[in-house]
């Protein structure tokens, strides 16, 4: 079916566009774009990969090196599309609205700013659940273990990064963390 396949690949596309002009202007502003871990780094290495698998499995599979263990039904397919969508909404107003600030990891010497309106309103951390949207999008679209497995291993570590990131937070913002964190939920 190659609509579906037509349409994740302009996703990809418009995403990749957004990420990438986003970190150009973090450096063009002079700020850090990596940051400290926020965890072990081998354990935050292995759940980045485990976060990039399901996204490159679901790229491979619309350019037609297709893994899946079995055909999915075109309506799963466009029940991933659909996921698929939300997520990068979800990746791209993150990217947008944290703008300067963005950075992988916790900062080391730049000055942060809590992030609360935009998407922030409806999710506490939306860059990650638009990652967990994608992991999902690849499972139902391209069906293989791996796929699974690392989807899984991903989202499990990340759930543990944001808790990491959330102490850091709480610690740096206090109060008005704590308020913020009392009306929006974690994920959505």
């Amino acid at each position: 079916m190659l609509l579906p396949a037509i349409i994740i690949l302009t996703l990809y596309a418009i995403l990749g566009i957004i990420f990438f002009a986003v970190l150009f202007y973090v450096k063009l502003q002079g700020r850090e774009l990596f940051g400290r871990p926020a965890m072990n780094i081998y354990i935050q290495i292995i759940g980045k990969f485990s976060m990039f698998v399901p996204v490159i499995v679901l790229l491979a599979a619309v350019l037609g090196k297709n893994i899946a263990w079995y055909e999915v039904p075109d309506w799963l397919r466009w029940v991933a599309v659909f996921i698929c969508f939300e997520a990068v909404l979800f990746l791209n107003l993150s990217l947008i609205k944290m703008g300067k600030y963005t950075k992988m990891g916790l900062p080391q010497k730049d000055m942060v700013k809590l992030q609360t309106g935009g998407i922030y309103k409806l999710s506490r951390n939306p860059m990650y659940f638009g990652l967990f949207l994608m992991a999902i999008a690849s499972v139902l679209y391209v069906p293989n273990p791996i796929n699974l497995l690392a989807a899984v291993v991903g989202i499990v570590i990340h759930n543990q990064i944001i808790k990491n990131e959330e102490r850091f937070l709480e610690d740096n913002f206090g109060d008005q963390w704590l308020i913020y964190k009392s009306k929006v939920r974690r994920y959505f």
